[in-house]
Protein backbone atom coordinates (compact mmCIF):
# COMPACT_ATOMS: atom_id res chain seq x y z
CA UNK A 1 0.00 0.00 0.00
CA UNK A 2 1.84 3.01 -1.28
CA UNK A 3 -0.77 5.20 -1.68
CA UNK A 4 -2.33 6.94 1.46
CA UNK A 5 -0.26 6.86 4.57
CA UNK A 6 -1.33 3.57 6.48
CA UNK A 7 -1.01 6.26 9.87
CA UNK A 8 -3.76 7.88 7.88
CA UNK A 9 -5.55 4.75 6.76
CA UNK A 10 -5.73 3.41 10.50
CA UNK A 11 -7.03 7.07 11.75
CA UNK A 12 -10.19 6.77 9.23
CA UNK A 13 -10.90 3.47 9.07
CA UNK A 14 -9.76 2.55 12.33
CA UNK A 15 -7.46 -0.26 13.30
CA UNK A 16 -9.66 -3.51 13.47
CA UNK A 17 -11.32 -2.37 9.67
CA UNK A 18 -7.36 -1.63 8.26
CA UNK A 19 -6.20 -5.10 9.89
CA UNK A 20 -8.96 -6.71 8.58
CA UNK A 21 -8.47 -5.16 4.71
CA UNK A 22 -4.56 -6.10 5.14
CA UNK A 23 -5.91 -9.84 5.45
CA UNK A 24 -8.53 -9.64 3.02
CA UNK A 25 -6.12 -7.42 0.15
CA UNK A 26 -2.80 -9.87 1.58
CA UNK A 27 -5.11 -13.44 0.60
CA UNK A 28 -6.51 -11.45 -2.82
CA UNK A 29 -2.70 -11.34 -3.38
CA UNK A 30 -2.04 -15.13 -2.52
CA UNK A 31 -5.37 -16.12 -4.85
CA UNK A 32 -3.62 -14.79 -7.45
CA UNK A 33 -0.32 -16.12 -6.97
CA UNK A 34 -1.80 -19.44 -7.33
CA UNK A 35 -4.05 -19.09 -9.74
CA UNK A 36 -0.73 -17.32 -11.89
CA UNK A 37 1.06 -20.68 -10.73
CA UNK A 38 -1.86 -22.75 -12.65
CA UNK A 39 -1.26 -20.79 -15.57
CA UNK A 40 2.47 -21.16 -15.47
CA UNK A 41 1.96 -25.14 -14.94
CA UNK A 42 -0.41 -25.61 -17.67
CA UNK A 43 1.76 -23.25 -20.24
CA UNK A 44 4.60 -26.16 -19.51
CA UNK A 45 1.90 -28.30 -19.90
CA UNK A 46 1.07 -27.00 -23.64
CA UNK A 47 4.69 -26.76 -24.48
CA UNK A 48 5.45 -30.67 -23.95
CA UNK A 49 1.99 -31.79 -25.25
CA UNK A 50 2.11 -30.01 -28.27
CA UNK A 51 3.90 -29.96 -31.28
CA UNK A 52 3.34 -26.62 -32.95
CA UNK A 53 4.69 -23.69 -35.04
CA UNK A 54 7.76 -22.18 -33.40
CA UNK A 55 5.24 -19.32 -33.03
CA UNK A 56 2.81 -21.17 -31.23
CA UNK A 57 5.84 -22.25 -28.73
CA UNK A 58 7.47 -18.41 -28.47
CA UNK A 59 3.24 -17.26 -28.10
CA UNK A 60 3.13 -20.56 -25.08
CA UNK A 61 6.26 -19.30 -23.00
CA UNK A 62 5.58 -15.56 -23.33
CA UNK A 63 2.32 -16.18 -21.48
CA UNK A 64 3.95 -18.64 -18.90
CA UNK A 65 6.70 -15.96 -18.52
CA UNK A 66 3.99 -13.75 -17.78
CA UNK A 67 2.39 -16.02 -14.94
CA UNK A 68 5.24 -16.18 -13.58
CA UNK A 69 6.39 -12.79 -13.02
CA UNK A 70 2.86 -12.37 -11.87
CA UNK A 71 3.27 -15.18 -9.22
CA UNK A 72 6.18 -14.11 -8.11
CA UNK A 73 4.83 -10.14 -7.37
CA UNK A 74 1.38 -11.22 -6.01
CA UNK A 75 3.47 -13.88 -3.61
CA UNK A 76 5.66 -10.98 -2.65
CA UNK A 77 3.48 -8.93 -2.02
CA UNK A 78 0.79 -11.16 -0.05
CA UNK A 79 4.09 -12.06 2.38
CA UNK A 80 4.83 -8.36 2.93
CA UNK A 81 1.25 -7.14 3.61
CA UNK A 82 0.50 -10.32 5.33
CA UNK A 83 3.53 -9.95 7.72
CA UNK A 84 3.28 -5.89 8.44
CA UNK A 85 -0.88 -6.66 9.83
CA UNK A 86 0.54 -9.15 11.71
CA UNK A 87 3.69 -7.26 13.08
CA UNK A 88 1.25 -4.28 13.98
CA UNK A 89 -1.60 -6.98 15.15
CA UNK A 90 0.61 -8.52 17.92
CA UNK A 91 1.30 -5.13 19.57
CA UNK A 92 -1.96 -3.50 18.63
CA UNK A 93 -3.32 -4.32 22.47
CA UNK A 94 -2.60 -1.41 25.04
CA UNK A 95 -0.25 -2.30 27.92
CA UNK A 96 -2.03 -0.82 30.68
CA UNK A 97 -5.68 -1.86 30.12
CA UNK A 98 -5.30 -4.67 27.24
CA UNK A 99 -8.00 -2.73 25.03
CA UNK A 100 -7.16 -4.49 21.26
CA UNK A 101 -7.14 -2.30 18.53
CA UNK A 102 -8.83 0.89 20.11
CA UNK A 103 -6.45 3.56 19.86
CA UNK A 104 -5.84 7.22 18.15
CA UNK A 105 -2.65 7.35 15.68
CA UNK A 106 0.13 9.98 16.58
CA UNK A 107 2.88 9.36 14.51
CA UNK A 108 4.13 6.70 11.73
CA UNK A 109 7.29 6.30 10.30
CA UNK A 110 8.01 8.28 7.74
CA UNK A 111 7.74 6.11 4.16
CA UNK A 112 9.31 7.40 1.00
CA UNK A 113 7.10 7.45 -2.31
CA UNK A 114 9.87 5.21 -4.42
CA UNK A 115 9.90 2.66 -0.61
CA UNK A 116 8.98 -0.43 -2.31
CA UNK A 117 5.66 -2.20 -1.16
CA UNK A 118 7.69 -5.06 -0.18
CA UNK A 119 9.84 -3.20 1.98
CA UNK A 120 7.03 -3.27 4.81
CA UNK A 121 6.69 0.34 5.56
CA UNK A 122 6.06 1.68 7.85
CA UNK A 123 7.39 -0.57 10.55
CA UNK A 124 6.00 1.49 13.22
CA UNK A 125 3.15 3.83 14.51
CA UNK A 126 3.22 5.56 17.44
CA UNK A 127 -0.66 5.27 19.31
CA UNK A 128 -2.41 6.40 22.40
CA UNK A 129 -4.78 4.42 23.97
CA UNK A 130 -8.55 5.96 23.67
CA UNK A 131 -9.23 4.30 27.24
CA UNK A 132 -6.71 4.97 29.72
CA UNK A 133 -4.50 7.66 27.32
CA UNK A 134 -1.19 5.10 27.48
CA UNK A 135 0.87 5.71 24.74
CA UNK A 136 2.68 2.84 23.24
CA UNK A 137 4.07 1.65 19.69
CA UNK A 138 2.73 -0.60 17.25
CA UNK A 139 5.50 -2.66 15.58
Amino acid sequence: MNGPDIGEEIRRRGFRRWYERQLVESHAYLVTAFLSLILLLAGFEAMDALRGAPLYYVAVFGIAAAAGTLMWVAWQRFTALLARAELFAESAGCPRCSAWGKFDVLAAEPVAADDPPEAGRPHWVRVCCRKCGERWRLG
